[in-house]
């Protein structure tokens, strides 16, 4: 990318994603989003440790296993953004746009060979200051429906996520686990969500692991 109005938000992104990984993060939104606002993260499926680099700009972060999603950056709508993933052997260059009032996700999907891409996008419309934003992004082609369950309990918070897809739901602020379930069987994948917070946004996402699938939580905070 050569001119300033294409990379001004590659660079500013990735600089803040460096930033929030040393601290500074808050909230989504705390009255719902811009009418005009539109926010971009990166999500890394893979097994080994990504680099997101932006395009025309030595700003990078790194995508960790442990902690594989940034926080969303805000971005200007309808406006493709580059940048690329990348690791010591490969390469994947990223372009993206998103529209007003929209969420999207860039994930580096897992696999041998070349990084391969998809974007899942929301536009959500279910903010609720006493209650919580869940969702879960299914990762993991082979878990090809996936759903938690509550542990301890006969309760249901998603099923039948098909695997490149999400869904979203909002909840009561409580402290749970769940367990995962593929196919409506049980997997041994479980997770403790914490203390979940009112009028907050969190993403589950599926992971492929080496036996099975793994859970791994992450607020949805604005980059800052």
């Amino acid at each position: 990318m050569r001119t300033v109005s294409k990379t001004v938000w590659a660079a500013a992104a990735i600089t803040a994603m460096a930033a929030a990984a040393h601290g500074a993060e808050i909230p989504l939104y705390e009255t719902g989003p811009g009418q005009d606002a539109a926010f971009v993260r990166f999500v890394n499926a893979r097994s080994a440790a990504l680099d997101v680099k932006a395009a025309g700009s030595n700003a990078s972060a790194k995508l960790a296993p442990e902690k594989p999603a940034s926080n969303f950056f805000p971005v200007p709508a309808n406006r493709v953004m580059k940048g690329k993933f990348s690791d010591k052997q490969v390469q994947s260059e990223i372009a993206v746009s998103v529209k007003p009032g929209e969420f999207a996700t860039v994930v580096a999907l897992p696999g041998s060979g070349d990084i391969k891409q998809t974007v899942l996008r929301e536009q959500p419309d279910d903010f609720n200051a006493l209650k919580v934003s869940l969702a879960l992004y299914n990762l993991d082609k082979r878990c090809k429906a996936a759903g938690l369950n509550v542990l301890g309990r006969s309760a249901a918070l998603f099923e039948g996520v098909a695997s490149g897809s999400l869904a979203r739901r909002t909840l009561n602020p409580v402290n749970i686990s769940v367990q995962l379930q593929c196919q409506g069987q049980l997997d041994q994948a479980t997770l403790a969500l914490g203390a979940l917070q009112a009028g907050q946004r969190y993403s589950i996402f599926v992971m492929p692991a080496d036996t099975g699938s793994r859970l791994v939580i992450a607020a949805d905070q604005l980059a800052q």
